[in-house]
């Protein structure tokens, strides 16, 4: 079967459709067709009804066939294959007489065969001359010998290793042998190309039979994840998540623990945590074959995501390295990291982030990267790029392209953006992209309009037009654009007008008219027509500007793109509209078209746009200015940073990273901070005896060292024991650990600025409120509540004010009055109000 098995994921499901309508089931095959010999070759059964025997050529009407015959099987069908008649052929397949070669190739009468005409061709000459023919040279048998020797000598090319060319499922000689090998097959096929409903038909039949495996368990149960992470639809994948464990729990089908990886993660993922609570409860108590440290991963990640408290996750981190760690001592595996697999790391370090406590989860990140330096999965990194300060996050990012294992596209694009707002530097928002392109990622449209943005915010915004320094300043950053845009086009992404409305938008936020002019006029040169995102974005630009000239073209433009696209009417046209005829004061203007397309509108959209107006005209339209300054950044700089990104985007190839100065390329803002410093080679050395005493010098061998270097067999060209970015294991396990100690360091400065910001805003807070308190009193008004039941700023005013407090509760005592004992309790608890 594997033999003529398809080779492309489209045809294999239609092969296996094709195979799902002869498959038959154990009574089909046994009521008739084939009979099964064990002892040797299929028999035909007699029993056969009125059917005749099956012969391809002859009529069409059911009735007797000759040749391929149904009695005798020796060779086709009992006698010689003769040629087909061809003559009277009807619906019905008549007679047919002899066939003959063609002969004129006019189309008429054909009697024997002739050879076609040649025109001038002369007698045929193996080598040499032929008439009509061209000049060819001759070669003798010697030179072709030669030839051959030649080629015999030459060294053998490298040979690299490939996947193999198939992706049909293989079944083994006992199941190919089996009267369910077909159904099977189908099971498999509909499995491997994610097609559930149709897997889970053939699943019934076979769980049934017991023909299922422990693979067959676990690649469904990988495949129903994977179809629910790209459908997100739960109501297709929770029945059969549900089915699954019920025949788990039932022993119905053999079980594996990365099923029940599969499983935890989907219930996760779709947040049905009462339903992972009561299979967690179950699994748990279960043996290795259900179960194991992987699966404790899962469950921990699970938990994590309910809230549960980290006591109770590190506690059951502990009881998988006891229960699972039989080579390892369970103190040496939980300090070191020996035998411990990479999904209870994940869920360990998921769980220490969740809770806060970064310093644990750096060491684990440090035992994972130790352990599988090129072989860590990118969601470990993914995991610190959300939930750790922007700096942190750079650093984990480009340590994880490093190493080879770039995260996924979706990560670099809010990071490029949060690395931009909070930092305002545009050379670490061009070093992400690079070194993620470097390590083997493929690059988006969206990365070239979050680059544009922010080479363009790094253009002075107060630089003046007269002075010397503007226009060869503004020349240099559109010709870096112009490079950015054509590096993105050798990489095949398609230039859209998302890169030029990011021109025209951050060139109104500047207030450089040049800047939206030219953004305009670079997409028509493109070849690109404007859109109505185009002229949204060009009125935003006119409000950011106040340009009352442009703001009539720009709106007339938006109304003649929207009658020649014939589109309807949008209500962000009018919120770009709104914006822009309040910020250069035309509201007249806006209610006059507004009026004229009232028509077109409808009463509904007309109303809620004229709403929005009026609320729009009473706070002014203005939107908030940005005041984070950008990064300073010369001309040179900025053109060595995109030429080192063209370069790598034209290589092809992945990067070599040992080339590059990685304490340089974890810095951000070097110029001003100075955490970035590098260490001195005496620094170095010192740093490396530390690494050798606690780490070991011979860490190939101590951790993993066949995992790695399988890892880097697999890989073309790459040597054993060397990464696939240049680095030997070795080095690569240096620098990383001299990464977790930037990483911690850089935590650390993070909390202590978060305190001190904190306890700053506090004193700041609490002196505001103690002077409104003081001036209160100077006006002989009662103090208002600032958080204390008594403010006290000397000792006399607190003697004065507690002698007061008392007198006043004695009087209302002696008096009777409804609620003394209320007073008399707030003055007593002082700091406890209560209430009425």
């Amino acid at each position: 079967m594997s033999a003529s098995t398809p080779k492309s994921l489209s045809s294999l499901c239609l092969y296996a459709r094709s195979l799902r309508t002869t498959s038959r089931n154990a009574s089909t095959y046994s009521a008739g067709g084939w009979a099964r010999n064990s002892d040797g070759p299929r028999e035909p059964r007699e029993d056969r009804g009125d059917r005749v025997s099956y012969t391809p050529h002859g009529g069409r009407n059911g009735g007797d066939r000759e040749g391929y015959g149904g009695g005798n099987r020796g060779g086709y069908g009992g006698q010689r294959f003769q040629p087909r008649d061809r003559s009277n052929v009807g619906e019905s397949g008549g007679e047919r007489r002899p066939y003959r070669p063609r002969g004129d190739q006019n189309g008429g009468d054909r009697g024997s065969y002739t050879p076609r005409d040649r025109g001038d061709r002369g007698s045929y000459t193996p080598r040499g001359d032929r008439q009509g023919g061209g000049d060819r040279n001759y070669r003798s048998s010697r030179d072709r010998w030669q030839d051959r020797r030649q080629r015999d000598n030459a060294p053998e090319p490298v040979k690299r290793k490939i996947v193999p060319d198939t992706i049909a499922p293989q079944l083994s000689p006992a199941e190919l042998n089996s009267v369910f090998s077909q159904e099977l097959f189908v099971f498999r096929c509909d499995v491997t190309a994610t097609q559930i409903p149709a897997a889970m038909q053939g699943y019934k039949h076979l769980s049934e039979l017991g023909v299922l495996t422990t693979d067959d368990i676990s690649n469904l149960a990988r495949q129903i994840h994977a179809r629910f992470r790209v459908d997100q639809v739960k109501e297709d994948v929770l029945p059969h998540i549900k089915t699954l464990i019920e025949d788990f729990k039932a022993h119905k089908i053999p079980g594996h623990p990365l099923a029940a990886v599969h499983l935890i993660s989907c219930l996760k993922e779709m947040e049905q945590y009462s339903e992972f609570e009561q299979y967690w409860a179950w699994v748990q108590q279960q043996d290795e074959d259900f179960c194991d440290a992987r699966t404790y991963g899962a469950a921990i990640e699970c938990l994590a995501y309910q809230g549960t408290p980290l006591a109770t996750l590190e506690f059951l981190w502990g009881e998988a390295i006891s229960r699972y760690s039989t080579t390892v001592v369970p103190s040496v595996a939980m300090t070191s990291g020996r035998g411990v697999p990479v999904m209870l790391l994940q869920g360990i370090i998921t769980a220490r982030l969740f809770h806060g406590n970064w310093r644990a989860a750096y060491e684990a990140l440090d035992i994972c990267i130790r352990l599988y330096p090129t072989l860590t999965p990118p969601r470990i990194y993914e995991l610190f790029v959300y939930e750790r300060p922007v700096r942190e996050a750079y650093i984990v990012f480009l340590l994880a392209c490093r190493a080879g294992t770039p995260p996924r596209s979706s990560v670099l694009t809010p990071l490029m953006k949060e690395v931009w707002l909070k930092t305002g530097d545009v050379r670490a928002v061009l070093r992400l992209v690079y070194t993620w392109v470097a390590a083997g990622g493929t690059p988006d449209p969206i990365h070239l309009n979050s680059l544009i943005g922010a080479v363009l915010g790094s253009f002075p915004s107060k630089l003046a037009k007269d002075d010397p320094t503007y226009e060869p300043r503004f020349q240099a950053t559109f010709e870096a654009i112009r490079n950015l845009i054509q590096a993105f086009t050798s990489m095949g992404v398609p230039l859209r007008h998302g890169a030029f409305n990011t021109v025209i938008s951050i060139g109104g936020k500047l207030k450089r008219p040049e800047l939206v002019h030219t953004g305009f006029e670079e997409l028509l040169k493109a070849g690109l027509s404007p859109n109505e995102v185009t002229y949204r974005t060009l009125l935003n630009a006119v409000a950011d500007m106040k340009d009352v000239g442009l703001l009539e073209s720009s709106w007339e433009m938006l109304k003649q793109g929207q009658r020649d696209s014939r589109r309807r009417w949008d209500v962000m046209d009018f919120k770009s509209f709104t914006r822009a005829a309040i910020s250069c004061g035309k509201e007249d203007y806006f209610q006059r078209e507004l009026e004229a397309l009232k028509h077109e509108l409808g009463p509904s959209m007309f109303s809620g746009v004229r709403t929005a107006f009026l609320r729009a005209t009473q706070s002014g339209g203005e939107r908030k200015p940005d005041k984070r300054e950008p990064v300073p950044i010369d001309r040179e700089t900025l053109q060595k940073e995109v030429l080192t990104l063209t370069q790598i985007f034209s290589s092809g190839t992945i990067g070599d990273f040992t080339k590059t100065d990685t304490e340089s390329l974890f810095n951000i803002t070097p110029d001003q901070n100075p955490r970035g410093a590098k260490a001195t080679p005496e620094q170095e050395e010192e740093l490396k005896e530390i690494y050798t005493r606690l780490c070991g010098s011979g860490t190939s061998s101590a951790y993993n060292k066949s995992a790695v270097s399988a890892a880097a067999n697999a890989i073309a060209d790459v040597e054993p024991g060397t990464s696939i970015t240049g680095f030997s294991i070795d080095q690569l396990r240096w620098e990383n650990w001299k990464a977790i100690n930037r990483l911690l360091f850089e935590a650390e400065v993070f909390d202590l600025e978060a305190e001190a910001e904190a306890e700053k805003k506090t004193i700041d807070a609490s002196q505001g409120q103690i002077i409104a308190a003081l001036k209160e009193l100077k006006d002989n008004k009662k103090p208002r509540n600032i958080g204390y039941e008594f403010t006290f700023w000397n000792e006399e005013t607190a003697k004065a004010r507690i002698k007061q407090s008392v007198e006043e509760v004695v009087q209302l005592r002696k008096e009777g009055t409804e609620g003394w004992k209320v007073r008399e309790m707030q003055v007593r608890g002082r700091l406890v109000p209560v209430e009425e």
